[in-house]
């Protein structure tokens, strides 16, 4: 299978401060509380805290949820280049948060195996 892959332009946060509202990127309900991604401008126009400034790369090959080891065989790809990512599938696309220094260097990688 060919991934292809898509850099969003801004930066997200992941925040506990803010429920799912116009602003959220993705929005998960935890057991203790809330957990939303959203741009980090927005984050600092609210004044709410956030922690893990990163760029997300979004996976454009359709994948369906059942499919096996998508997500490892790209993360397995950013940790043997030291890259922390962060993870999340969707019904039709994975999210791969990386900080934000590795960003652009995570997505030529990722994009030099298409």
């Amino acid at each position: 299978m060919n991934f292809h892959f898509y850099l969003l332009p801004k930066t997200y946060v992941f925040t506990k401060s803010l429920d799912f509202n116009e602003h959220t990127l993705l929005f998960f309900s935890e057991s203790n509380y809330n957990t939303s991604i959203i741009e980090k401008s927005k984050a600092l126009n609210l004044k709410i805290d956030y922690t893990f400034e990163s760029r997300c790369i979004k996976l454009l090959t359709k994948t369906k949820l059942t499919d096996v080891g998508i997500s490892s065989k790209i993360t397995s790809i950013l940790a043997s280049n030291d890259i922390p990512c962060n993870v999340i599938s969707g019904y039709d696309n994975d999210y791969f948060f990386v900080p934000v220094n590795y960003g652009l260097k995570a997505f030529q990688i990722l994009n030099s195996l298409s």
